[in-house]
């Protein structure tokens, strides 16, 4: 695994930031361009997510004590580590869709969105970041994403961790590797987001995934709300979008709900429609594989 030589190290002093509520903003990007190196070599000798997401707030709150004193908030730590899971994961799955589209000849990819907002007043956007991702003649009468056409700016959602695409263009094949060899290195990059938006067509997008370090009683129920939300799109629009829970902590109830929750639009028709498709545990680039398979499996 490799990060971009562009990150070069940085005083520790950048990696806080005062704001004017006298409050103290961790800034978890540079501390983990900062690391990136050693970083590197515990994910390379097959260190778990949870050994270093600790060691980098250990090194977090070494520093944080250094400059002020004191430790750092556990919300603003615990978010940060948020943060350095995304980035890891994002890192690991690129590296796997990079070299499984080398070794099978296909052209998939996976990417983050950015956080949906409302639209701008005398905007054609949808507030939707992940049916911004469609090519605006998909919602044409007769084509695939009609059905939704009337109230398509009505329908919010949040944006969801990672698309999982498979493209039926080949010839984007070169531009789709290169990207997603420099999502590896800068896992906080949106190039391909901004590659895809506005393009793809409904059948291009296979699955939508949740990661979380883990999933905390009170915010449980989010993902599932996407998840529902994408599933039902899915049902009317007769796309088989699945829906994947990943977590490097999975309680008991996490498992329980997710494996048998019943999408809401099942209970309207009648049919125990299972809401997410896979729920994963997640540690080292390994435990990535069989969500990979499942994805994109036809």
């Amino acid at each position: 695994m490799e990060l971009s030589e562009t990150n070069k190290m940085v005083s520790d002093n950048e990696w806080f930031t005062q704001k004017s509520n006298g409050k103290v903003q961790i800034n978890s990007i540079i501390i983990y361009r900062n690391l990136s190196t050693e970083l590197v070599e515990k994910l390379d000798n097959n260190q778990s997510v949870n050994e270093i997401i600790n060691w980098l707030k250990d090194r977090t709150i070494a520093a944080f004590r250094s400059t002020y004193g004191k430790n750092p908030e556990v919300g603003a730590l615990n978010n940060a580590a948020g943060r350095w899971n995304e980035f890891i994961a994002t890192s690991l799955l690129s590296e796997i869709f990079f070299d499984m589209n080398q070794r099978n000849n296909s052209c998939t990819a996976i990417f983050s969105l950015p956080n949906s907002q409302l639209q701008r007043e005398g905007t054609d956007e949808v507030s939707s970041k992940f049916l911004s991702l469609f090519n605006n003649e998909q919602f044409i009468d007769g084509n695939d994403l009609a059905k939704i056409a009337p109230f398509k700016d009505k329908i919010f959602l949040p944006s969801p961790d990672y698309i999982i695409v498979e493209m039926s263009n080949r010839n984007t094949f070169s531009s789709i590797q290169t990207l997603l060899k420099e999502q590896a290195k800068n896992p906080d990059n949106l190039a391909l987001y901004n590659r895809f938006k506005g393009t793809l067509q409904a059948t291009e997008v296979k699955a939508a995934v949740s990661l979380k370090t883990s999933n905390r009683p009170d915010r449980r129920y989010q993902p599932l709300f996407e998840a529902a939300m994408i599933k039902a799109m899915g049902y009317i629009l007769t796309q088989s979008w699945r829906y994947y829970m990943v977590a490097s902590e999975l309680t008991s109830a996490d498992r329980t709900i997710f494996s048998t929750a019943v999408a809401p639009h099942g209970i309207v028709l009648e049919q125990n429609l299972q809401l997410v498709d896979g729920t994963y545990l997640y540690n080292r680039k390994q435990d990535l594989m069989p969500l990979v398979d499942a994805a994109l499996r036809r």
